[in-house]
């Protein structure tokens, strides 16, 4: 990916969902791409603008960080969120 572009990731809360935990992660380029996927699957399931190139480095990228991304997801209160606190 070009160094200067701007890569915006977002996630979501831990969701549970057929006895599965994981989380939803957002990638957003500008209005130029975004890509979507779930960790710990490491798996990238809907994309636009971007490269095959860079999606595998995507899914290489919630691979590796899959911990890290779980423990922050964590941490997310929707309710709480959604009221403005923190």
């Amino acid at each position: 990916m070009d160094k200067g572009e701007e890569l915006r990731m977002t996630y979501s809360g831990l969701l549970l969902k057929d006895g599965e935990k994981m989380v939803r992660v957002c990638f957003e380029r500008g209005k130029r791409g975004y890509a979507e996927g779930v960790v710990p699957r490491g798996e990238i399931v809907k994309s636009s603008g971007f490269t095959e190139e860079e999606i595998e480095q995507l899914r290489v990228y919630i691979r590796e960080n899959a911990t890290d991304i779980i423990n922050k997801a964590k941490e997310v209160h929707f309710l709480n969120e959604w009221l403005g606190k923190k």
